[in-house]
C-alpha cells in the first residue's frame, strides 16, 4: 500500500476541520483542568453545590432558549435563510430570558427554600443571565459553523475557559471564596465570547441586519417547524433528564452532596466536551453536505462511533476504576468523594460520548419525533428508577448508580436505532 493512500484520509477537510475545534477544545479543557485543583482547594463542597445547581436549572433552559432554531441554521442552502435563522434563534433567546427573569423576582424565595440553599436566593437572579448569554453565544457558533469559520471558533473556545477560571481565581483569593463568584466566572467567558464573535462577524453582521424581516423570520420559522415542534421538546427533556441527580440531590440531601456531584460530573464531562463538540458541528455540516449530495450517512457515522470508541475507552476505563484515589490526590482529600460518584458516572457517560455522531444524524435526517419520543421514554424511566432508589435506601450512591445504569442502557439503544435505520 502507498504511503500516499495512507496519509489520504488525514488530509480531508472534514478531518482537518475536526482537528482545528478538537485541538481548541483539548486546550480549553485542559486550562479549565489545571485551574479545577487551585479552585477546589479555595471553594467549599457547598459553593460547588449551589454553583451546580444554578448552572443545570440554566442549562434546561439554554437548551429551549432559542426554540432549537440554531441547530437549522447551517441546513439552508440559501443564506439568507441561514441569517433569518440566527436572527430568530437570537430574539427568542431574548424573550426567554426576560421571561425567567420575572419568574425568577417572584419565585426565588420558594426555589431557594425548597432547594437548600435559602439565605442566598439573589443568587437566582444569575438564572436569566446565564440563559441569554450562553444560548446566544452557542447561536453564534452555529453561525461561524454555517461561515466554516472553524479557527476563530477554536480560538474563542480556548479564551473562554482562561477568563473563567482568572476570575474564580482571582476573587477566591482577593476577594471572597462564595458560589457568587464561582457563577460570576462562569459568565465571564461566554460574554467574552460573544463580543469577540460580534467583532469577527462584523463583515457579515450589515448582511444579516440587511436580509433580515419579519416576512423573513415567520417563513423560517415555518420551514423549519419541527425543531420547536420536536427537538425543543426533546432537547428539554433530556436536559432534565441528564441534570436530574442535581435536582433530586437539591431536594433531598445538602449542598454539599451536591457539590460532590458537579465536581465528578464536570471533570468526567471534560474529555466528552472535547470530542463531542469538535465532532457534532464538524460532523452535522459535512452530513448535510452528504445528505444534499446523495452520499453515504452510514459510513460517515460507523467511522466516526467507532473513532470515538477508540479514543475514550481507557481514559474513561481508568476513571472507573482509579476515580475515588485520583481525586483525593487531585482535588484535595477532602473531595475523594467525588471520586466515588466518578467511577459510577463513568459508563454512562462514555456511551454519551460515543453517541455524539448518531444524535447529529437525527437532526440532518430530521427524525426529531423518534427522538422526542426516545427522550420521553428515557427520562421516565430514569426518574422512575432513581426516585425508587431514593425512597427505599435514602442514599446518594444508590441513586447514583440507578441513574448511570438506566442512561447507559437507553443510550446504547440509541445508537444501535440509528445505525439500523441507516442501513434501512
Amino acid at each position: 500500500m502507498k504511503i500516499e493512500n495512507l496519509i489520504k484520509p488525514f488530509k480531508s477537510k472534514f478531518i482537518q476541520n475536526v482537528s482545528i475545534l478538537l485541538t481548541g477544545n483539548i486546550a480549553a479543557q485542559a486550562i479549565a483542568l489545571l485551574a479545577t485543583p487551585v479552585i477546589t482547594r479555595l471553594y467549599l463542597p457547598s459553593d460547588f453545590g449551589i454553583m451546580t445547581f444554578i448552572q443545570s436549572v440554566a442549562g434546561v433552559f439554554t437548551v429551549i432558549a432559542c426554540m432549537r432554531y440554531r441547530y437549522a441554521i447551517m441546513l439552508p442552502k440559501e443564506e439568507i435563510k441561514g441569517y433569518n435563522l440566527f436572527a430568530l434563534s437570537i430574539f427568542l433567546s431574548c424573550a426567554v430570558s426576560i421571561i425567567l427573569l420575572f419568574l425568577v423576582f417572584f419565585f426565588k424565595g420558594v426555589v431557594a427554600q425548597k432547594f437548600g440553599f435559602a439565605g442566598h436566593e439573589n443568587y437566582l437572579f444569575f438564572l436569566p443571565a446565564i440563559v441569554f448569554i450562553a444560548s446566544s453565544s452557542d447561536i453564534f457558533v452555529y453561525l461561524h459553523t454555517r461561515f466554516k469559520g472553524f479557527r476563530i471558533i477554536a480560538f474563542i473556545t480556548v479564551l473562554m475557559p482562561i477568563v473563567n477560571s482568572v476570575t474564580k481565581i482571582g476573587a477566591g483569593l482577593l476577594l471572597s471564596a462564595s458560589a457568587f463568584w464561582l457563577l460570576f466566572g462562569n459568565l465571564m467567558g461566554p460574554l467574552l465570547s460573544i463580543l469577540l464573535f460580534i467583532i469577527f462577524t462584523k463583515g457579515k453582521l450589515s448582511d444579516i441586519v440587511r436580509n433580515t424581516n419579519i416576512s423573513g423570520l415567520k417563513q423560517s420559522a415555518y420551514e423549519y417547524r419541527k425543531f420547536p415542534k420536536y427537538n425543543m421538546p426533546t432537547g428539554f427533556i433530556n436536559s432534565i433528564s441528564q441534570n436530574l441527580p442535581v435536582l433530586l440531590f437539591s431536594y433531598f440531601f445538602s449542598q454539599e452532596v451536591v457539590g460532590f456531584y458537579g465536581l465528578a460530573n464536570m471533570v468526567l464531562r471534560r474529555p466528552v466536551n472535547v470530542m463531542s463538540q469538535a465532532i457534532s458541528k464538524v460532523f452535522l455540516q459535512r452530513s448535510s453536505e452528504i445528505q444534499n449530495e446523495g452520499g453515504d450517512l452510514y459510513n460517515n457515522l460507523k467511522k466516526t462511533t467507532l473513532g470515538l470508541a477508540a479514543i475514550g475507552v481507557i481514559p474513561f476505563a481508568i476513571l472507573a476504576m482509579f476515580g475515588k484515589w485520583i481525586f483525593g490526590f487531585v482535588f484535595g482529600q477532602g473531595w475523594s468523594e467525588a471520586g466515588v460518584y466518578t467511577q459510577i458516572l463513568a459508563p454512562w457517560l462514555f456511551v454519551m460520548l460515543i453517541k455524539t455522531p448518531a444524535n447529529q444524524i437525527i437532526f440532518t435526517k430530521q427524525r426529531l419525533r423518534f427522538n422526542l419520543i426516545f427522550n420521553i421514554s428515557s427520562i421516565m424511566a430514569t426518574t422512575g428508577i432513581v426516585l425508587i432508589c431514593f425512597i427505599f435506601t435514602n442514599s446518594p450512591i444508590i441513586a447514583l448508580v440507578g441513574f448511570s445504569c438506566t442512561g447507559f442502557i437507553f443510550y446504547s439503544y440509541f445508537i444501535f436505532n440509528c445505525f439500523f435505520n441507516l442501513k434501512e
